[in-house]
């Protein structure tokens, strides 16, 4: 009996895991699919003012840049959704950028394994949901770390790597 209780717990455990790993696909999909369309949104408008600017210049008329105000801000919104969709993306995927190299690391590193630079620290609930995805090839000497294979300082000590 135990043995189709401990299976069907698995079963279970795998349907959950499988259900959440599409979820974060999906939510992944959709944030691409909303990013592109902004860019290509953007790259009309960067066009619309590039041919005004021009046509101003060809008629010798001097461009006014407040005529294109609503033009920038959206622009400015669109970019603003952008970068805040790609913050996501990372986070979706348990990422984020190096505050110092801007190298996409695990989020529960403490240190960069490429610069040695300590990361700010994260929310408790968001680095208890984040599981360790780094192939492992070698331990830290100072705190006993499993370390990555391209790690250059260890990313829970800061410690350099020989």
């Amino acid at each position: 009996m135990a043995f189709f209780e401990n299976f069907g717990k698995m079963v279970t455990d795998t349907y959950k895991s499988a259900a959440k790993a599409s979820g974060k696909l999906l939510e992944e999909g959709k944030l691409r699919f909303m990013i592109s369309d902004n860019e290509s949104q953007m790259k009309e408008i960067f066009e619309s003012i590039g041919k005004e600017y021009c046509e101003c210049y060809f008629r010798g008329e001097q461009v006014d840049n407040e005529k294109f105000e609503n033009e920038y801000e959206e622009l400015k919104r669109m970019q603003i959704e952008n970068d805040q969709a790609r913050e996501k993306i990372l986070e979706l995927k348990n990422i984020r950028k190096c505050v110092n190299c801007q190298k996409e690391i695990n989020i529960t590193h403490i240190y960069c394994e490429n610069c040695g630079v300590k990361q700010p620290e994260i929310e408790e609930e968001k680095e208890e949901e984040k599981e360790e995805t780094i192939p492992v090839d070698k331990v830290c000497k100072k705190c006993e770390a499993k370390l990555g294979t391209d790690d250059k300082f260890c990313p829970f000590c800061g410690t350099g790597i020989e």
